[in-house]
């Protein structure tokens, strides 16, 4: 089969042979990506309900039939999409050629792996992460997916955050919690206690209480919420101008702690299967 290269993560693309893939028709572009989604599999009613909820015509099967004819076409081999009792996936081929899959592989790696590999493997993870699940789609079966990959990636920051801390790359450890919280800006509260503590060793007490003030906002603004006693007591130690470094100890931030890993070492992220094949 000539090399496919599938990218969802910021943006979407179907590569073959190096050339973006000519769909005959954007339904079977969307049904390859949300195979992309379930690698698990789906039924065909499954995937009419989800890609053509709105027009009942699909179900007569002849739609489903025709989009699943381009979408094998597209990719170059009907192998690339199977069926096995009554569910249609893509091949492992074709997963492993995603970046999504690649995501997945490097925060297993990262999992299993101690020191520089563990720091390298996170890198690549993150730099795999070019942003939103397929960003040109709000339909409703994108937006699992995209939480999923985006609670990965932050996980991923906030995990080689604190290797740099424990490192003392202080510049390093302030952008990758930058990076998690830009994403994601509901994360733990300590996590902006955090990059407040950090912030006032890289730059100084100004610039943590400036976060403190945005972050205050946005709790009022968004969750109609007020700070925790423990962040207003940070503030006004940081204020006052105290240290606050906690250089030396050993912060507990397990990777992905959102998709923790089963009793059998096994990642039970949406790649597990093919993750574990080995």
């Amino acid at each position: 089969m000539t090399q496919l290269i599938l990218r969802s993560l910021g943006r979407a693309e179907v590569l073959r042979g190096g050339q973006p893939v000519k769909w005959e028709a954007e339904s079977a572009r969307d049904l390859v990506f949300y195979l992309m989604a379930h690698p698990e599999g789906r039924t065909r009613e499954d995937i009419i309900s989800a890609l053509w909820r709105e027009d009942q015509t699909a179900r007569s099967g002849n739609r489903f039939r025709v989009t699943l004819h381009r979408a094998r076409a597209g990719l170059g081999a009907p192998g690339c999409i199977t069926e096995a009792y009554g569910a249609y996936r893509l091949s492992d081929e074709v997963l492993r050629a995603s970046d999504v899959f690649r995501l997945y592989a490097a925060l297993a790696e990262a999992e299993h792996s101690e020191g520089e590999a563990r720091f390298l493997a996170l890198g690549r993870a993150i730099a795999e992460y070019g942003g939103d699940f397929l960003p040109h789609l709000q339909a409703e079966w994108v937006l699992p997916a995209r939480e999923e990959h985006q609670a990965a990636y932050t996980r991923a920051c906030l995990e080689r955050s604190v290797l740099h801390c424990e490192h003392l790359h202080c510049e390093l450890a302030v952008q990758d919690l930058v990076a998690a919280l830009r994403r994601d800006p509901f994360l733990g509260e300590n996590h902006h206690q955090k990059l407040m503590t950090c912030l006032s060793v890289v730059e100084d007490k100004y610039a943590a209480t400036e976060h403190y003030r945005r972050f205050v906002r946005f709790l009022r603004d968004d969750l109609k919420d007020a700070p925790m006693p423990e962040t207003v007591v940070l503030a006004e130690r940081i204020k006052r101008g105290e240290r606050l470094c906690e250089h030396g100890q050993k912060a507990a931030a397990p990777l992905l702690r959102s998709c923790p890993l089963t009793s059998d070492g096994r990642c039970p992220g949406p790649y597990a299967e093919l993750l574990n094949l080995a």
